[in-house]
């Protein structure tokens, strides 16, 4: 999209007003936006990710300041209040010691509070048989768990079956 200013560079600022349901739009590029005084300082605040999520645990947390204050990780030593600053979690054991400070923030950001990433490629399945034996794998847990041996044993030697066939 050309410039509506100067009609010679590409627009890099669009702006779109709304007024009493009327939309009107504005596209600039750099230099005829810098002249009217909108460079992009102008319209993009000091953003930053840890003061956002410092912004959220705000308004979400209803716990005593002092509580949050004096509770410290064991491992790394951070406390509830240098996590909301720095907007970084200190170690894997942040997520138990701020257990109840975080998941509703975590639960806010993410959609949820537990995790259920991409398996990577490298430790992917690739075809059905090897599929039917990792479910089998669990399967078998499950089974001797349960104390179900009878039944450990025959998925035992189905796994072994599969596996043959499979070399």
């Amino acid at each position: 999209m050309i410039c509506q200013i100067c009609s010679q560079r590409e627009a890099t600022f669009h702006f779109k007003e709304v007024i009493n349901g009327e939309v009107r739009e504005l596209h600039l590029c750099e230099v005829c936006a810098k002249e009217k005084g909108w460079d992009k300082s102008f319209f993009i605040p000091d953003f930053s990710l840890p003061n956002l999520i410092a912004s959220l645990t705000d308004m979400e947390i209803s716990f005593p300041t002092e509580e949050r204050e004096t509770v410290r990780c064991p491992i790394c030593g951070l406390s509830y209040e240098d996590i909301k600053e720095k907007g970084k979690i200190g170690c894997s054991s942040c997520y138990q010691i701020f257990e109840k400070y975080l998941t509703s923030l975590l639960e806010r950001i993410q959609g949820k509070t537990y995790h259920s990433g991409k398996i990577p490629q490298k430790g992917k399945v690739k075809n059905g048989v090897s599929k039917r034996i990792y479910g089998l794998r669990k399967e078998l847990k499950e089974a001797i768990k349960k104390e179900e041996y009878e039944r450990a044993a025959e998925i035992r030697d189905e796994i072994r079956k599969l596996e043959k066939d499979e070399k």
